[in-house]
């Protein structure tokens, strides 16, 4: 009776290191997928802020010439608004293939050449998500510590303008490794993203 039920644990054991082996398999997928649906949302959002400020800033254009009222509140929401679209959209941006680059001797290349290349930008791409994202983190933190506030007329606290820099950072950091990866496992062709 005991030697059974050693089997039958032995088995349960065997099925759960099964089961757990075919989790970990596909958790790189729904890794970037989710990466991926992140990105999607929060350029999304990006969008929503252009529509918005293109808007106010028609509104004010309105207000001021036409009705000699200003809006004091938009130029200082636009250049907020300005930050956070770049910030939230430039991930998404990189993986679409819409970042400026000049490709014009890539055709002369070998796939190694070109593979290193990748390598090289992607690990370029690395260190300056990591700056954004270790000194963005410094700079919101100190400012969310000493609990400064823009001197302007909305008086929003600081930290709430700059929070979106390591956020930005921390998307752009997880793109370009992803990149890196593609390229160091041959997935990826150099000058063959989406977009070119």
């Amino acid at each position: 009776m005991g030697g059974h039920r050693q089997a039958r644990l032995s088995g349960d054991a065997r099925a759960a290191a099964q089961d757990h082996r075919q989790l970990m398999a596909h958790a790189p997928g729904r890794m970037l997928r989710g990466l991926s649906a992140c990105e999607d949302a929060l350029a999304a959002l990006g969008a929503v802020l252009f529509a918005f400020i293109t808007l106010a800033i028609s509104a004010e254009v309105v207000m001021r010439y036409g009705f000699n009222r200003p809006l004091a509140w938009v130029d200082e929401i636009s250049e907020y608004a300005l930050l956070w679209m770049t910030f939230l959209g430039t991930a998404w941006v990189l993986r679409q293939g819409g970042h400026v680059r000049v490709d014009i001797l890539l055709q002369f290349f070998s796939p190694a050449a070109l593979r290193r290349c990748g390598l090289f930008s992607s690990g370029c791409g690395i260190l300056a998500a990591l700056v954004l994202v270790v000194f963005g983190t410094n700079v919101t933190w100190t400012a969310a510590l000493r609990g400064s506030f823009k001197s302007t007329g909305l008086d929003l606290p600081t930290w709430m303008v700059l929070v979106v820099i390591p956020l930005g950072g921390l998307l752009l950091l997880a793109r370009f490794s992803r990149m890196f990866v593609e390229y160091y496992r041959g997935e990826r062709e150099f000058g063959a993203e989406p977009g070119h």
